[in-house]
């Protein structure tokens, strides 16, 4: 019989923690992470449902955090209806139109910082060309392209 001299490195224990000036400007600490992340295992639905209320803008809230009555298909806010461009972008500008929503970096020296106005604005102009060209809410859309900013629009406008 072979012997096993192969090292395994499937399970991975080591620990690396973020930098002070981290948690400064964070909203979060490792305490407060442990307290959400206990909250969270104990009563999973009523932690993420009232997370989603709060976080998010529904346009139809749901009534039921999680339907589990086709396990392992689960359903999570099936009956409520939002729009993820409009959770992502257009609540943003009210507060945070300067703010920088996207750091791109792509070739050495080429670094572009969009706000979320800009990103709003491009987003809106390439959801309004989909329209032209007949593109309608249920619609397939396929793109392909590489990690730029311009997919991130791409992907914002179909959500629309």
């Amino acid at each position: 019989m072979a012997q096993n001299n192969i090292e395994s490195t499937l399970h991975e224990n080591r620990h690396f923690p973020p930098c002070e000036s981290f948690y400064k400007d964070s909203a979060l600490n490792p305490k407060k992470l442990d307290a959400l992340y206990a909250k969270a295992a104990e009563d999973h639905e009523s932690f993420w449902g009232d997370l989603a209320k709060q976080e998010l803008d529904w346009i139809k809230p749901f009534t039921k955090t999680l339907d589990d009555s086709n396990a392992p298909f689960y359903k999570w806010f099936a009956d409520g209806q939002l729009n993820v461009s409009y959770n992502c972008l257009d609540r943003q500008l009210k507060d945070n139109a300067e703010k920088t929503a996207i750091i791109f970096e792509g070739e050495p020296g080429d670094v572009q910082h969009i706000t979320y106005r800009m990103l709003h604005e491009k987003v809106c102009v390439f959801a309004n060309a989909l329209k032209k060209q007949g593109i309608k809410k249920g619609d397939r859309v396929i793109i392909y392209m590489p990690m730029i900013t311009e997919a991130v629009v791409a992907m914002q406008a179909f959500a629309r």
